[in-house]
């Protein structure tokens, strides 16, 4: 199968399942648009792929495969005798040339596509929607829209945000009772990064910081009582406290403790 131009979107970089992914497993990913056909599928030969993609280094393709299908950027599934590859969202992010062949892989539980049938496609036809050919060097082609190749539209899930959560957080106390509060908050990106604002703040107040941190609230408090919400004061943030030195109170020692005053106003054993 000859290898194909596909398009690349800045969002990709800045993706954070992809960024979960060993650097290898990210330019796989990359290489397997060039090897997939229009309807963004190709087979599931993972030797085939290393010899096409990776010829002179020794890495994983099955397992690297693998964890691209645990973050939902592929699907790897049988049809019609056909181990195979979807990419996921291909049709939403790549544009094939117009003279690119049909797909002779059968989609998820369909037979295979009669060869030069192009009714099923799910790709945008040449100029639909003001599109053009992922080849052309045309300036639409190249106005990349920002929203990058993700396995979905969907917010993050909310439990996807808590251990990021539960590790910044000072106090680790009750990790089931802050578990149960965050998924009713049902947590966005938006409201975690305004969480973790706040907090990056709260940790340096001093009811945060005297005794210990022992007056910092529960995780779960903090959470049902929004207390992210809270006024927060001003405080530095350039500046991180000491332990106090364990050199103090020479002032206040008696240094004649035990000793004889002489007639002289020394003192003496």
């Amino acid at each position: 199968m000859m290898a194909r131009s596909r398009n690349i979107k800045p969002g990709f970089f800045s993706n954070e399942d992809l960024a979960d992914l060993d650097f290898s497993a990210r330019l796989l990913f990359i290489g397997m648009w060039t090897e997939a056909d229009r309807e963004g599928r190709l087979e599931d030969r993972p030797k085939r792929l290393k010899m096409a993609l990776f010829p002179a280094d020794n890495v994983d393709i099955d397992g690297m495969l693998d964890a691209l299908e645990s973050k939902g950027f592929i699907r790897r599934y049988e049809a019609s005798g056909i181990k195979a590859i979807q990419v996921v969202n291909w049709s939403k992010h790549q544009n094939p040339h117009v003279k690119e062949a049909a797909s002779t892989i059968p989609a998820e539980g369909q037979e295979p596509p009669i060869q030069g049938e192009h009714g099923a496609s799910t790709i945008q036809a040449p100029g639909e929607h003001g599109s053009f050919p992922a080849d052309s060097l045309s300036l639409d082609s190249l106005n990349l829209i920002p929203d990058s190749l993700t396995p979905s539209q969907a917010p993050v899930a909310s439990e996807d945000l808590f251990p990021k959560f539960w590790k910044l957080y000072p106090r680790k106390v009750g990790k089931d009772k802050a578990e149960k509060a965050w998924t009713k908050l049902k947590v966005n990106q938006a409201l975690y990064d305004l969480m973790i604002s706040a907090l990056a703040k709260q940790v340096l107040t001093p009811d945060w910081t005297k005794d210990k941190g022992q007056f910092i609230p529960h995780p779960s408090t903090w959470l049902n009582g929004k207390r992210w919400e809270d006024e927060i004061p001003d405080v530095p943030t350039n500046v991180h406290p000491f332990p106090q030195s364990r050199h103090t109170g020479f002032a206040g020692r008696d240094y004649t403790a035990g000793l004889k005053q002489r007639e002289d106003g020394s003192y003496a054993l």
